[in-house]
């Protein structure tokens, strides 16, 4: 469960966690705590300052590495280590 929420978030590019987790078949809560644990694995990193760019993210230049945002409403970005384990290369 874990590589495919990754893999929704990378591939997919979905920022939802509402989509998410009705894809996944778990509670917004439990997709939390599966964040938190991405986020401890070094898969996803919080970005420290808020988003401020567009809700649309159009013309963000962190458009391909966003993940998210977690339950405290930071940004989450995709780590290299994240791109790897669900196959991208970085490029």
């Amino acid at each position: 469960m874990i590589s495919k929420i990754l893999e929704l978030i990378v591939k997919g590019r979905m920022t939802d966690k509402r989509e998410i987790a009705r894809q996944v078949g778990v509670q917004i809560e439990t997709l939390d705590d599966i964040i938190d644990l991405l986020c401890q694995r070094g898969y996803l990193r919080v970005d420290v300052q808020s988003c401020s760019g567009n809700p649309s993210c159009s013309g963000c230049n962190l458009a391909d590495s966003c993940g998210s945002t977690d339950k405290l409403g930071r940004k989450l970005f995709v780590t290299e280590k994240g791109r790897q384990y669900v196959g991208l290369e970085k490029g």
